[in-house]
């Protein structure tokens, strides 16, 4: 690969990502929130962490077959699958030390 694919790449790599990001950032409340409310909403939450990670995926998975690159794929699935596993850890954290939470029911 010369210099410009690797350019290419990179950039890629990025668009990618942010894509992945940009759809939990739509669909899921931040892991902070999840963590102070997963008492009353772990169910729901975590509903909208696997829709938002198939989305990213799928939108990868699309990018990759047009494109006829892995990158998007491959990029998109580890976005997503770092961002599902955060969300877990934030759902142990509220679950070990349950606190006040940020909504009234």
């Amino acid at each position: 690969m010369d210099g410009n694919g690797h350019a290419t790449l990179a950039i890629l790599i990025g668009v990618w990502a942010t894509f992945a990001l940009d759809v939990f950032s739509t669909l899921n409340s931040s892991p902070q929130t999840t963590e102070i409310n997963v008492g009353k909403r772990r169910e729901s939450l975590m509903y909208w962490v696997g829709v938002g990670s198939l989305v990213a995926v799928g939108g990868g998975l699309i990018a990759s077959l047009v494109s006829r690159r892995v990158w998007p794929a491959l990029v998109t699935a580890s976005v997503a699958g770092g961002m599902y596993l955060l969300y877990v850890h934030a759902c142990k954290r509220g679950e070990q030390s349950p606190g006040e939470t940020t909504e009234t029911y």
